[in-house]
């Protein structure tokens, strides 16, 4: 009985895989790229502010799937994020980007998890122990950080988290509010379109300036609560050093 089970349960992860590897290259090769460049989108952009204005709620729908898109396979986030600006404006643009990215997110972290994350986590559960210990106690402050501060690529940062056992909610909350300051300084860019001649214009000192302040001041409440508990730690291992002594 137990096997019949295991045998299904591994049959669903092959063709979660399969679909999802089919899914990638149908997005690489339907030739979505293309037209997701900033060349593209000032050449459409009247039509594209037409259709927003005709069919707006259609036309959200349709801008968060894109996204969802692109977070998995396609590229092109920034040019999206991009023209969530120049057709919604910052406001609520901003808005719809973060909920196609973090949606993205969300799913390509749940189908790693169930197609390797947990089979990885039974297998060598002795020796991610301490990892899995410390990622629980500071998982906030390292996602907040990968994401505010983009060292790694989107969509990578979301297979490796669904190989951990970070919980669901702590991933959706801190991908959410670390791509919000990136969304707004893009899609406000976004809204100045028509005074981009190329990508490079957009990341100007100001922009990155900008952007530097409100990542710096989204960190800073997690950066503070960590600095007081490392404070307490070394008090701590002042006062034992002395009673040793």
């Amino acid at each position: 009985m137990r096997d019949n089970v295991a045998v299904r349960s591994y049959a669903r992860q092959i063709l979660l895989f399969l679909c999802l590897v089919s899914a990638i290259v149908i997005l690489r090769f339907s030739g979505l790229g293309e037209y997701l460049t900033l060349e593209a989108l000032k050449e459409h952009r009247g039509a594209l502010q037409q259709a927003v204005e005709t069919h707006y709620v259609t036309s959200v729908l349709l801008f968060i799937l894109v996204y969802i898109s692109t977070c998995l396979a396609a590229p092109g986030a920034l040019v999206l994020t991009l023209a969530g600006g120049l057709l919604f404006h910052t406001f609520p643009g901003s808005i719809y980007v973060v909920v196609g990215a973090t949606s993205g997110a969300v799913l390509g972290f749940l189908l790693t998890r169930h197609i390797l994350g947990d089979r990885l986590q039974a297998r060598y559960a002795v020796q991610l122990r301490q990892f899995n210990r410390e990622l629980e106690r500071n998982a906030p402050l390292y996602l907040l950080t990968v994401r505010l501060i983009p060292v790694l690529p989107f969509f990578l940062v979301n297979f490796l988290c669904g190989l951990t056992r970070l919980p669901l909610r702590t991933f959706t909350w801190t991908t959410a509010v670390g791509i919000l300051p990136a969304a707004l300084v893009y899609t406000f860019a976004g809204s100045q379109a028509g005074a981009i001649s190329s990508l490079k214009d957009i990341f100007s000192p100001r922009l990155l300036l900008a952007l530097f302040c409100i990542s710096f001041l989204t960190l800073s409440p997690l950066l503070w609560k960590k600095a007081k508990e490392w404070k307490k730690a070394g008090g701590q291992d002042s006062t034992r050093r002395d009673q040793d002594a």
